[in-house]
């Protein structure tokens, strides 16, 4: 069940932290949402500043960004689960394999 699209949310997440829609920050740069719940947030914007646009997902906790073209955001559709899981090694939960 996803969240209801008017900024409101179930308990434990945040939708719109903010000004409501999207905001301008810097030029090329337009924050969309923040999200989050007890493990994480993130702010996630709409970066047109390079070749083409790309989102930018920073994790608010340690400040680390990554920019997604379109061809690795439809990469992260097709993962199997076990690659989901992976991805969940992080901050307290990251083994030694890391």
């Amino acid at each position: 069940m996803s969240a209801p699209m008017n900024g409101t949310a179930r308990p434990g997440h945040v939708v719109g932290v903010g000004a409501p829609g999207p905001t301008h920050s810097e030029e090329g740069r337009h924050e969309l949402v923040e999200l989050g719940n007890e493990f994480a947030t993130v702010r996630v914007a709409l970066d047109e500043r390079g070749n083409g646009p790309r989102l930018l997902v920073e994790d608010l906790e340690s400040g680390a960004e990554i920019l997604l073209s379109p061809l690795e955001l439809a990469s992260l559709c097709l993962a199997s689960a076990e690659d989901r899981v992976n991805w969940l090694r992080v901050g307290h939960y990251r083994d030694e394999r890391a």
